[in-house]
């Protein structure tokens, strides 16, 4: 976690470390999840195919002008097993954000289903909610309507359902998470001294 945060309860297992404070090891790694087939498909994206040293660049560029705020998803022996990012700010950089778009990924197939995710999830919205200055109002994101295991993670986050777009092939369902509902399922108040 960043700025002196500490992990939710609910997350016991999972902390976030931004990418600009990435190992080298730790960048690799990233990569690598990055021109994995199976996870780009997940996510609606080809596989790079930029050398490692330009990815990077690109990815600590992003991450410098505010265009993203990526995490790296650190299990409980603090090994990278994922990627956890907020990214599409609404107003746009310089003006302060009140919404953005939330993409989580478990890099290794063997650790779905086992709770990373949701854990992951977790975090960055605590993140978003009471971390970030000023904290975000609303996150958002996007999954395919067969994705039924994501759609089962997230709304045991907290997020609804906001809409579904039916595009050729397939269909995108939308959902979101206001601060006020993500307080209220903590059971924090709008300006609780623990924020």
């Amino acid at each position: 976690m960043t700025r002196g945060a500490q992990p939710p309860r609910h997350c016991p297992r999972v902390t976030l470390k931004r990418v600009l404070d990435f190992s080298g090891a730790e960048w690799h790694t990233l990569y690598g999840f990055f021109r994995d087939r199976e996870l780009a498909d997940w996510n609606d994206a080809k596989p790079i195919r930029m050398p490692e040293w330009m990815f990077r660049r690109v990815m600590q560029d992003e991450e410098k002008s505010s265009e993203r705020a990526g995490f790296g998803v650190l299990n409980e022996r603090g090994e990278l097993i994922g990627s956890a990012e907020l990214y599409d700010f609404r107003p746009s950089p310089p003006l302060r954000a009140t919404t953005a778009t939330l993409g989580v990924m478990i890099g290794y197939p063997r650790l779905w289903n086992q709770g990373y995710g949701r854990e992951a999830v977790h975090a960055l919205l605590h993140w978003a909610f009471t971390v970030q200055e000023p904290p975000l109002q609303r996150v958002r994101l996007t999954t395919f309507g067969h994705n039924r295991r994501a759609q089962r993670a997230f709304a045991a986050c907290g997020f609804q359902e906001t809409g579904r777009l039916e595009r050729p092939n397939r269909t995108d369902v939308h959902m979101e998470i206001s601060r006020a509902a993500w307080l209220a399922q903590a059971n924090l108040p709008e300006n609780s001294p623990d924020l």
